[in-house]
């Protein structure tokens, strides 16, 4: 039950970032500057920055737990040859 809810509040997480992006990238252009629903969005620049700062986050994080993982087996390795 618990990983149903779970996995229903990622879902709706997902979906309200996904149409608030894409009203923000694809919608927001059209319309003009002086229209009120310009104040519920950043400056247009960030719909750049943002993702490409999660990408790079993402990736280091990727890395280092790559990078975690092998250390992790190559000293099981070595203490396992110091064994026999």
């Amino acid at each position: 039950m618990l990983d149903q809810l779970v996995g229903l509040s990622m879902l709706g997480v997902a979906t309200v970032v996904f149409t608030y992006y894409s009203t923000w990238v694809f919608i927001l252009p059209f319309v003009n500057d002086s229209n009120i629903i310009n104040q519920f969005f950043l400056p247009r620049q960030y719909a750049i920055i943002i993702p490409l700062l999660l990408l790079l986050i993402g990736g280091v994080g990727v890395a280092s737990f790559i990078a975690n993982v092998m250390i992790k087996e190559a000293q099981k390795k070595k203490l396992k040859s110091k064994k026999d």
